[in-house]
Order: C-alpha cells, then structure tokens, then sequence
C-alpha cells in the first residue's frame, strides 16, 4: 500500500473512532470539572451539585457513536483524577460506574420518543440510585443514596435542561 493510501486509511480510521471528538469531550470536561471545583463551597464540593462531570457524556450520546461516550465516562473520572486529585480515590470507583451507568441508560432512553427531550432526568437518577449497589458488590464501599440524589438535585435539573435543548438543536440539524 502507497503512503497516500496508507495515510487516508489511517485518517479514516481516525474519524471513525472519533478520536478528536474523544480528546475535546474529555478536555471540555476536564476543564469544567476544574472551573467548578475552584468555586467556594460550604462543606459539599459544587461538582455534587451540578454533576459536572456528566455534561461531557451527555453531549458524546446525543451527537456521537456510542463509544464515544462510554471512554469519555470511564476516561474522564481517571483524568480528572490525575489531574486534579478530584474525585478522591474512595469514590473513584463510583463515579466510574455513575457515568458508565449514565450512559448507558441515556442511550436506551434516548430510543423512547416520548422521553428523548428528558432522558437525563431518568438516566441519572438510575445512575446515582444503582451505582452504589453495583460498587458494594465488589467493596464494602456504602453510599446514601437519598442524600445523594437531595444534593444532586440542581445539577439533575441542570442535565435535564441541557438534554432538552441539546436533542431540540440536533433534531432541527
């Protein structure tokens, strides 16, 4: 195969996994996660309120291939991590499978027409009801999840609006 025909190989295979769209969500959510978590808070971090992490995601399932948005959940927590030191190694596993979790109900209530516009408002809080569970079975790990959804709750209703318009603007593209 000539140089030509291996770089255009090379370049579709590129925009078919999505790379740059990969590095620019995880970049984006990184940066948020920063701009957030410099925001005073009293007690709880801010991330715990606007679920910050989870606008990245959101964004890969509306306009990208599935695998996508799952690296850009798995990857992001490790990043944010490494970067940051946010979130603590205690809730790394958790935020992990939140957002694995996120997606993965995002999509399957993507495919439901009467919910589309609203799928985050489901898929989150399925996230953050089953996501304990899940980590207990391989940890002693424990989390309330009430008080986790009650201080959750502007940035549910944050995702929720941000779903709407995000589907509304690729609908009419």
């Amino acid at each position: 195969m000539s140089n030509v025909n291996t770089s255009v190989v090379n370049s579709s295979v590129i925009r078919n996994l999505q790379v740059a769209e990969i590095i620019l969500l995880l970049a984006g959510s990184i940066l948020l996660q920063f701009l957030i978590h410099v925001i005073p808070s009293s007690g709880t971090p801010v991330g715990a309120f606007l679920l910050a992490m989870f606008f990245a995601p959101l964004i890969a399932v509306v306009f990208f291939k599935p695998h996508t948005a799952f690296l850009v959940a798995i990857l992001t927590p490790i990043l944010n991590y490494f970067i940051s030191g946010s979130p603590v190694t205690e809730i790394l596993p958790l935020m992990t499978i939140k957002l694995v979790l996120f997606v993965s109900c995002l999509y399957l209530f993507f495919n439901v027409k009467s919910i589309k516009k609203i799928s985050a408002l489901f898929a989150i809080t399925i996230s953050i009801t089953l996501s304990p569970f899940i980590v207990s079975l391989f940890s002693s790990y424990n989390e309330i999840i009430l008080n986790t959804l009650t201080t959750a709750i502007p940035g549910i209703l944050l995702l929720t609006v941000v779903n709407y318009f995000l589907v509304r603007y690729q609908e009419k593209s």
